[in-house]
């Protein structure tokens, strides 16, 4: 099937979930108008660790697109909780809060407050076992926690924090935990799209999962250069084989210059992107990526 779809833009969105509470308030930015007539769109969030950059998708607006395709609400899908408190290696802790993170979006977006809650607290034990405590910020967890009815309200202060909790990690120079999270994030939002069967024909959706090659190839690398320790050659050899996967898919990027209208706050996104791939090679990546989420959660 072939797809034209997609902007590269972040703007004036809420950003990806993979952290949560930890205090810098979002920034003001201007609407983002998508001038391609299909009117599909990935956004996603340009990243730098340890001086290389990389686009990776929002988890935040991956779980928009689910619950806008019409996939069903899958709690079961996700994480157990418990599953931080058993984790002992920091890289897998830092993997799950990534993808607690994800799965935070996910179920915010589809209105479940109480696991949501949840889903804050386990990430709160593991941002202590990582001793990250120092950067959250007690203000904006309560005005997370008092905002549990309010998806907007909650997928910026989940913004602001990924922000905020990034910049922290690189401060301190922790890239492999800033890289595992990032990793563990996207990991979970793939497994949330791949893991329903109606993803498979599903033109929006589809397109979507092949228009990740490019982030595939990104965070192998991103492993490949602060990964450190006994998880490191699993992840590379999961990596790999997600990344073989893709080889038949087709994924082109045609980059226009936006163009803002200062007066107006608006930011308009003229580049377009084609993806081409076959409901078999939907199939085969959903294998690839369950073996790597599995490979985090053992």
């Amino acid at each position: 099937m072939r797809s034209r779809s997609y902007r590269n833009a972040a703007l004036g969105v809420s950003i990806s979930a993979l952290l949560v509470a930890c205090g810098s308030q979002p920034t003001e930015t201007t609407d983002v108008v998508d001038t391609d007539s299909s009117n599909e769109q990935r956004d996603t969030e340009l990243l730098s660790v340890g001086g290389t950059l990389f686009n990776i998708p929002s988890p935040a607006q991956s779980a928009f697109l689910l619950k806008q395709e019409g996939l069903a609400y899958q709690k079961d899908r996700t994480v157990a909780l418990e599953k931080g408190e058993a984790a002992t290696a920091r890289g897998n802790q830092a993997a799950l809060m990534g993808m607690l993170g994800a799965d935070m979006a996910y179920v915010t977006v589809y209105s479940d407050g109480q696991r949501a809650m949840a889903t804050l607290q386990a990430i709160e034990k593991l941002a202590n076992k990582l001793q990250l405590s120092n950067a959250f910020d007690r203000t904006l967890l309560e005005r997370f926690r008092n905002n549990l009815s309010s998806e907007d309200s909650l997928l910026q202060f989940s913004g602001a924090a990924f922000r905020s909790a990034d910049q922290y990690l690189k401060n301190d120079e922790q890239h492999d935990l800033s890289a595992m999270v990032l990793l563990g994030g996207w990991v979970e939002s793939m497994h949330l799209a791949l893991v329903d069967p109606k993803t498979a024909g599903n033109k929006n959706l589809m397109a979507r999962v092949g228009a990740q090659k490019t982030t595939v190839e990104g965070l192998e690398q991103l492993v490949d250069a602060h990964m450190t320790g006994d998880m490191r050659p699993a992840l590379l050899s999961a990596l790999k084989d997600l990344r073989a996967s893709y080889e038949g898919v087709v994924y082109e990027y045609t980059y226009e210059k936006p163009v803002t209208d200062v007066a107006a706050r608006t930011t308009y996104i003229n580049s377009t992107s084609t993806v081409s791939i076959t409901e078999d090679q939907l199939q085969a990546i959903a294998a690839k990526v369950a073996a790597l989420r599995n490979l985090i959660l053992a």
